[in-house]
């Protein structure tokens, strides 16, 4: 009897892991709580149609919750799960940043009339698990437990960019980004299949076995497989045709965090995969980031000088900023011990997803009482009409062009000085020079609001006093964190030790930190 208790023991122990592992994922849990507790307070509401306030403080409390939570668990790296969970400190600053982005995204649907239609209690449920599915992408270890924070984050987004049925460009916003959407998914998943058969193993650390060259053809299929996937979520060219449409069609404040959260959890977990030291002596994974960095800055550049409407300026702003994080990517693939572009990378991460915040904030806040999104002539003279917006605006914009004294600059550079530090000289001269090109659609919106006359097209938003403050508020901090940030520089340091996940796997099945 002792002797069959103490085997169930240990088959429990194999399965489930140890009490310790709650404690390090519970912000991912405590999000998914919130989620299903909002849908199940929807199934009571009376008038499910109308904003559910007690799911957004459901919501902001969940995310104080996860705050504190990181705040006091500050522990030496562990993996549980075989891998499948890695709690360090990149993944405790990549949870920080999406509780941050989340509940500045609820803040800001709280803001607007429109926006408020995401605090529908299905809709808050939908979010939360999406920003739960970010936290899970962001601490894998391994493909599997990628894969499901992938699609976690994914089939929510697919529903909330569609939420305005009204809207017939919603709708079919929505359809293309979940067909695209299906089909990246499908890409990663059989690149993840053609890895595995090379390497023997799903676990990251596991990469190095990956040998890229002529005579392992799969494994050369599988990478290209899965960078194409993963270059359709973070909207690089040419994998980039969804995103004008889809940040045109869907709701400002939602494509303010479906453009600057999504990509922070994909670019973090590619960051342990390209950390991994990958098997490539012919250097085609880097050739592959470098050729697509190159057509998103190009591609970003030149057609975002031919949008009239704001958004879809933006979408081909967001493809020539994702040319950097490729940039960053190429030079890991090449040497991926580069703790120089490993710090690049997380710091232009996080500064993007500030000012991609801020920058859709504002447009949520100036499309209040427009039917359409705005195009150019709608910002003509918001200085005089909305000096705050324009203001905060300006901060956004000039960030997103990497000028200084905002943070955008210190990201720019500290990518282009890995790159440069990497060898890949010439693609950092190729960035930098069409970086200087995409500057005149920034500078032309800039000197719109400041420079043109008032007419009646000019947006102003119409906000009562009260929401107006809550939006001052809210926008003022991003605009703030973007210009302190400029000024003093990113000075935290990330540390991520692939050793870890090697170290710790064998123990980490049985659940023993």
């Amino acid at each position: 009897m002792i002797e069959k208790n103490t085997l169930l023991q240990t088959r429990l122990a194999e399965i489930l892991p140890s009490a310790t592992f709650y404690l390090h994922a519970f912000p991912i849990l405590i999000f998914l709580i919130a989620a299903m507790s909002a849908l199940l307070l929807g199934v009571f509401r009376s008038d499910p149609d109308k904003p559910s306030f007690t799911a957004y403080g459901l919501s902001v409390a969940a995310c104080l919750g996860g705050v504190v939570s990181i705040a006091i668990n500050h522990v030496a790296p562990v993996a549980y799960l075989g891998s499948g969970f890695l709690s360090d400190a990149l993944t405790q600053f990549g949870m920080l940043a999406v509780i941050l982005g989340t509940l500045a995204t609820l803040s800001l649907a709280s803001c607007t009339n429109v926006g408020r239609n995401l605090l529908r209690a299905e809709l808050v449920a939908l979010l939360l698990t999406a920003s739960a599915g970010l936290m899970i992408l962001l601490s894998a270890g391994e493909f599997l437990t990628f894969f499901v924070g992938l699609e976690l984050t994914s089939i929510p987004l697919y529903i909330l960019v569609g939420f305005q049925r009204q809207s017939e460009r919603g709708l079919e916003a929505a359809i293309k980004y979940f067909l695209l959407g299906a089909v990246a998914a499908a890409f990663i998943l059989l690149g993840m299949a053609f890895i595995y058969l090379n390497t023997g193993s799903l676990q990251w650390s596991d990469l190095s076995r990956l040998n890229l060259d002529r005579n392992h053809p799969f494994a050369i299929a599988g990478a290209l497989l899965f960078a194409s996937g993963i270059a359709f979520k973070l909207a690089l060219a040419p994998f980039h045709m969804w995103a004008p449409d889809v940040y045109q069609g869907a709701n400002s404040v939602l494509t303010g965090y479906m453009a600057g959260m999504v990509k922070l959890g994909v670019v973090f977990a590619l960051i342990r995969i390209l950390s991994a030291g990958l098997r490539d002596s012919n250097g085609y994974l880097m050739w592959i980031f470098g050729i697509i960095a190159a057509l998103s800055i190009i591609v970003g550049s030149l057609f975002g000088l031919v949008q009239k409407s704001v958004r879809r300026l933006l979408a081909y702003s967001s493809v020539a900023n994702a040319g950097f994080f490729a940039l960053a990517f190429a030079v890991l693939a090449y040497n991926p011990g580069s703790e120089i572009s490993r710090q690049a990378l997380i710091a232009y991460t996080f500064i993007y997803a500030i000012l991609t915040l801020g920058s859709f904030g504002v447009l949520a806040w100036l499309e209040e009482g427009v039917e359409e999104d705005l195009d150019r002539k709608s910002l003509d003279g918001l200085g005089k009409k909305n000096p705050f917006a324009a203001f905060a605006f300006t901060i956004f914009l000039i960030g997103l062009a990497g000028i200084p004294p905002v943070a955008g600059f210190f990201g720019k550079l500290l990518i282009l000085n890995s790159a440069v530090s990497g060898g890949l000289i010439g693609l950092a001269i190729i960035l930098a020079m069409f970086s200087t090109i995409s500057l005149y659609y920034y500078l032309s919106l800039i000197t719109a609001m400041w420079f043109h006359a008032p007419s009646s097209h000019t947006a102003e938003g119409h906000l009562d006093v009260t929401v107006n403050r809550r939006m001052h508020w809210t926008i003022g901090m991003l605009a703030a964190a973007s210009l302190v940030i400029g000024i003093v520089g990113p000075r935290w340091a990330i540390k991520l030790d692939q050793r870890t996940a090697r170290q710790i796997a064998p123990t980490a099945q049985i659940g023993v930190p």
